[in-house]
């Protein structure tokens, strides 16, 4: 590899690394709203030939749980926001079977081309009351394709500790610590919550395996703190009470004792 490419290698991988942290900001504050979150992307090649096709280059996007976008904007939809380095956010919907591209479902935020992440919450907000006329058809454009990447990433590095959260060098690893943050204190609150009645539910022998299956899952997924905390809680909780049914509820319930000693 010559000094040239390898110079263009390292400006691909910091322009991922600025964007995913732009994600992860974003992602941050629709954490703090509530908002099911699911995963954030980032594409950094300035320089791919491939991305004409969509009058674009570098990209990145926040993704949202299949049941809420479902809910939110209708069955069989993929639905989320998508931040172009060209013409900044749009939201997108596309209906199972339609044949539409992104690009074609796209409804452009305007507003520049890095807006602050609380200005992208809003935007979406607008988007969950009314998806087919938030923002514009017509598509802005801020910025050519393919050219500046450097001013580009001198534009994004703002976002690597934006509103001083902690410095991770690696973007994914960010925002999986904000999510399981933002988990665990939406667990905590709804376990911490007063006059909680006692709820019967009817599992099948296998759902109930199955649920426990899945917080040993989050146990192991989660980083360190709450969330990884709770789910073993609530996993060992939910194996006990199995035993002797609705008698069991005051007598194994660490998880709702741990909640209500961090209030």
């Amino acid at each position: 590899m010559t000094d040239d490419q390898e110079d263009a290698q390292l400006v691909r991988d910091d322009l991922e690394s600025a964007i995913g942290h732009y994600m992860a900001a974003v992602a941050s504050r629709l954490l703090d709203e509530g908002l099911p979150v699911a995963a954030i992307s980032a594409y950094g090649a300035y320089d791919d030939e491939s991305q004409d096709d969509f009058g674009a280059d570098v990209e990145g996007s926040v993704e949202f749980t299949g049941g809420f976008c479902r809910a939110a904007f209708g069955g069989g939809r993929d639905a989320g926001l998508l931040w172009c380095g060209v013409s900044g956010w749009c939201f997108f919907r596309i209906p199972e079977g339609s044949g539409q591209s992104l690009h074609e479902s796209a409804r452009w935020m305007g507003g520049g081309l890095t807006p602050e992440p609380g200005r992208v919450a809003a935007f979406f907000s607008e988007a969950r009351l009314d998806p087919d006329f938030v923002g514009s058809e017509d598509r802005p454009f801020y910025r050519t394709s393919h050219t500046e990447p450097e001013e580009l990433l001198e534009r994004l590095e703002v976002f690597d500790t934006y509103e001083g959260a902690k410095r991770f060098r690696d973007h994914e690893r960010r925002f999986a610590s904000r999510r399981a943050d933002a988990y665990g204190k939406r667990v905590l609150s709804a376990l911490a919550a007063g006059e909680q009645e006692v709820v019967e539910v009817a599992f099948r022998s296998g759902e109930l395996h199955a649920l426990r299956t899945l917080l040993e899952y989050a146990e192991g997924a989660a980083p360190q703190g709450e969330a990884r905390e709770l789910a073993r809680r609530l996993a060992s909780d939910l194996s006990l009470r199995t035993r002797h049914g609705r008698k069991d509820v005051d007598e194994h319930c660490a998880a709702f004792v741990y909640a209500n000693e961090q209030r």
